[in-house]
């Protein structure tokens, strides 16, 4: 009797301590911590891998209790991929149930040949309390290196990780480049509506500009008005209608993509000196100015 007796107080004592050190697992690494910090997840990334990460990052006690509870509670298949911001202050049960409710990212597209000012409006259309005023100071002297291209940006990312993330991304896919040739990429950017125009307009553009030509790039003017609409008046007073003033503007007029940088470092050599656009898209050139007048007739005049 004293046995059974002996041995009921051991089990109790042993489930006791067990149920100590499940609960102890479960409850916050760090109880006094308020810091969050990022957590990717990646497409696919196991149950397993997911809790040996939180434990190697020191957001959690145990990797294998974490993976436990993912797979008991069936929260292992919920996970989902992206960029998370967690804390080693919160209790294991709600840091896993966290990572189910989906990422605090958000995928924002800048398009090719968009001002700094468009790309700041579009990030503050997706991203709440987005401080375009930093934004906009912070880019001022960078238009034309903000790369055009789609990102996964976390909610809480602040102007400065942005334009951070877009930069580095630029040096990482174009690398050094001369400050003329990326103002030619971005006038090509804005002036071409084919990979095929490209290169030609930016031969075109170079011949201008070393035959001492105005280079007369609408996008020019429309880049000083502060908007994108047809040019009607090419006297707009600004350092940066190439109407008025030879040679390049000061800075790039837009954000291009590689195939404007491409053409810009590797201009087509062409008869053309003249080109225009027709309203079906398609692109008209001259070699004269009286080719390109009758263009104009035939394509613009109704």
């Amino acid at each position: 009797m004293k046995l059974l007796a002996g041995s009921f107080v051991l089990l109790t004592l042993t489930a006791l301590l067990g149920f100590t050190w499940w609960t102890r697992q479960l409850s916050p690494l760090d109880p006094a911590s308020d810091l969050h910090r990022s957590f990717i997840i990646t497409p696919a990334q196991s149950a397993s891998a997911v809790s040996q990460a939180l434990f190697a990052q020191k957001f959690i006690r145990s990797a294998q209790v974490a993976k436990i509870y993912f797979i008991f509670s069936g929260l292992d298949k919920k996970i989902k991929a992206g960029t998370y911001l967690i804390s080693s202050g919160t209790g294991l049960k709600n840091l896993l149930t966290s990572l189910t409710a989906g990422p605090r990212d958000i995928w924002v597209t800048i398009p090719e040949g968009w001002r700094r000012e468009q790309i700041a409006a579009r990030l503050a259309s997706n991203l709440e309390n987005f401080d375009t005023t930093t934004f906009l100071s912070l880019t001022a002297t960078l238009e034309g290196r903000l790369f055009p291209d789609t990102y996964l940006i976390p909610t809480y990312a602040t102007p400065a990780d942005i334009v951070d993330t877009m930069v580095s991304t630029f040096d990482r896919k174009v690398g050094p480049i001369d400050p003329d040739i990326l103002i030619l990429a971005s006038l090509v950017e804005r002036e071409t509506r084919t990979v095929a125009d490209r290169p030609i307009v930016a031969g075109i553009l170079l011949k201008r500009l070393r035959a001492g030509w105005p280079l007369q790039v609408d996008a020019t003017v429309q880049y000083a008005r502060g908007d994108w609409s047809p040019v009607t008046d090419t006297r707009y007073p600004s350092i940066y209608n190439t109407y008025i003033y030879p040679g390049f503007p000061p800075t790039p007029i837009a954000n291009p993509g590689l195939a404007s940088i491409e053409a810009a470092r590797s201009p087509r050599i062409s008869p053309y000196w003249f080109y225009l656009h027709a309203p079906d898209g398609t692109t008209h050139y001259a070699v004269t100015i009286e080719e390109h007048n009758l263009n104009i007739d035939k394509y613009l005049t109704r």
